[in-house]
């Protein structure tokens, strides 16, 4: 392999690989399609392995793709990173930042404020939803940074901790295991909503959902009022409205995991990028997440 990667053939890449399709990471990156298509032969030919799987309607990253991709994304973050820290000027326009539901509070409270403050020029927009609709907006450009937790290893992505989803309910919650154990949780597209599920048929456990709602504090006042079961991430110790769920018998949930995406050709994603991360990471990479308890 020669020496050097262009950066802007690696952002074409980057490009293709998070829309799917040739067509529009060429409107993204405002070049024409087979402007696109020399790029990804001659990137290829570079690396000496085919990067992607083509078909009639769209692209998929190869085992080799994957491996780039997560590089790529590294190296443009730390790149776009440096410029935006060489040049604090153009902190301004617009940024579009999505979290889970579960984790809106206290990105609200804690973080967004300190930010703004900072940064007095800078237009941001922030959504809360689940991680499905997240991956969806971003993957549709609608989204600059988005914060979702997935079960999959993913290499579009920066991992950033470990969650280890459990149930909980009401201190003292007790079930008739001859009923369907009653279930308050998010709508779909919640990681954890699936997980619950597909781990109690599998088990042969009968359920219906209470309450499904898009509002993590609607699906927490549920649990608290001892009419569910739900998930959390992590519980807060002070916090005795709710409790991890002992002996009903209930599966362990698989462990998930936090990543954020970010647009790495936005200067602004780029340094809102390391504050988020930290800001996320505070409570380590392995331990329940108390302060920032949700689910995805």
């Amino acid at each position: 392999m020669g020496k050097g990667l262009d950066i802007d053939v690696l952002r074409t890449f980057q490009a293709v690989a998070r829309l799917g399709r040739f067509k529009a990471a060429a409107d993204y990156v405002h070049r024409s399609p087979s402007a696109v298509t020399t790029q990804i032969q001659k990137l290829e030919g570079k690396i000496g392995q085919q990067l992607f799987t083509r078909s009639n309607q769209s692209v998929e990253l190869t085992p080799a793709g994957r491996q780039l991709m997560g590089e790529a994304t590294r190296f443009l973050m730390a790149h776009d990173r440096l410029l935006a820290t060489l040049s604090p000027q153009q902190m301004t326009g617009k940024v579009r930042i999505g979290v889970p539901d579960g984790y809106a509070a206290n990105l609200m409270s804690d973080f967004l404020p300190v930010f703004v403050a900072n940064n007095p020029k800078l237009e941001l927009e922030a959504v809360a939803r689940s991680s499905a609709e997240l991956i969806d907006l971003f993957a549709r450009q609608r989204l600059d940074l988005a914060v979702a937790v997935s079960s999959d290893g993913w290499q579009q992505g920066e991992w950033l901790r470990s969650t280890q989803p459990r149930w909980a309910a009401a201190p003292g919650f007790s079930h008739d295991p001859s009923r369907p154990l009653p279930l308050a949780l998010q709508l779909k597209g919640c990681p954890y909503r699936e997980a619950a599920l597909q781990a109690l048929k599998a088990h042969g456990i009968a359920y219906r959902v209470l309450l499904e709602s898009a509002n993590w504090h609607a699906v927490l006042a549920c649990m608290r009022s001892g009419l569910a079961v739900g998930i959390v991430e992590g519980l807060d110790s002070t916090d005795t409205s709710l409790a991890y769920v002992e002996g009903l018998g209930l599966p362990d949930l698989e462990k998930h995991h936090v990543y954020l995406l970010t647009d790495t050709s936005h200067h602004v994603a780029a340094h809102l990028n390391a504050m988020l991360k930290a800001a996320i990471q505070k409570v380590g990479v392995t331990t329940p997440p108390h302060c920032w308890e949700g689910g995805g």
